[in-house]
């Protein structure tokens, strides 16, 4: 089931009534329209179909007003983020190195929102202990549990205080 990354918002639609207003920011609507405070925005970046459905999916059910911005490759990333005043949450296909040299990190918590990393090479940092990674990962196998652990409100997340790198989110 090959389905082009552009057709997934408008599929995801299809299927879920009371879908959240999804966004693709190659589309000028998210140029025209940030978000000015009204609801809440994430931004996915990722290749990989099924781990971009099962995050848009969560998404819907967390927060069926939210606005969501796919991009499958980490260019667009920065300037898909630009119109937004605030962002929620930004589940990035990256290690720290590179979210760190595309300013991805600062872009998004600029705006109040949180980074987490997936994929490989934030898969390879965790698994290696790396002292670069500063976020929390999205570990594959992904679950629908693990993806609403990193939509909770900051308040009911605490920090894991084993003191490893690559600390991951818990809600209490």
């Amino acid at each position: 089931m090959d389905i082009p990354l552009s057709q997934l918002c408008h599929s995801l639609m299809r299927l879920n009534p009371k879908s959240s207003k999804m966004l693709n920011s190659r589309g000028t609507e998210a140029m025209e329209e940030p978000n000015q405070d009204r609801a809440h925005v994430y931004l996915i970046v990722s290749r990989n179909y099924l781990i971009t459905c099962d995050i848009c999916d969560t998404i819907s059910d967390f927060d069926p007003v939210a606005e969501v911005s796919v991009q499958k490759g980490h260019e667009c990333a920065p300037m898909s983020i630009t119109p937004y005043r605030r962002i929620a949450v930004a589940f990035v296909e990256a290690g720290s190195e590179q979210v760190t040299r595309l300013k991805i990190d600062q872009a998004v918590q600029g705006r109040g929102g949180r980074l987490v990393l997936l994929g490989d090479a934030a898969e390879d940092e965790l698994d290696g202990h790396s002292p670069r990674l500063r976020w929390p990962v999205l570990s594959r196998p992904v679950s629908t549990r693990m993806i609403q652990a990193q939509l909770s409100p900051q308040q009911c997340r605490t920090r894991n205080d084993r003191g490893a790198a690559g600390l991951r989110w818990n809600c209490s």
